[in-house]
């Protein structure tokens, strides 16, 4: 959506697909701000109880973060690719 808003006023397909490819990254970078200081999530709050230690407990908490953030971000960038592909296949049917 903000990849066709961006295009819609004119801007470049770099310009339009950085823009949301950081508008997507948005929601999950803000999760990862608030992760033990605001809530403290379910898998981290389970080892805790469960007798792990803190530490292990965030490291995995950590690595379950990281895993979440990749994958919203290789996701997002085949979407564009995908798009960019798409406008290529109808640039070239018109011409």
């Amino acid at each position: 959506e903000r990849f066709h808003s961006e295009r819609e006023k004119g801007q470049s397909y770099p310009m339009a697909r950085n823009m949301a490819y950081q508008t997507g990254l948005i929601p999950l970078l803000n999760s990862f701000f608030a992760v033990g200081l605001v809530s403290i999530p379910g898998m981290m709050t389970g080892q805790i109880l469960s007798g792990v230690s803190p530490l292990l407990a965030v490291r995995y908490q950590i690595m379950v973060m990281a895993m979440l953030l990749g994958a919203c971000g290789i996701s997002s960038a085949i979407y564009l690719l995908l798009l960019k592909e798409e406008k290529t296949k109808d640039e070239t049917k018109s011409a």
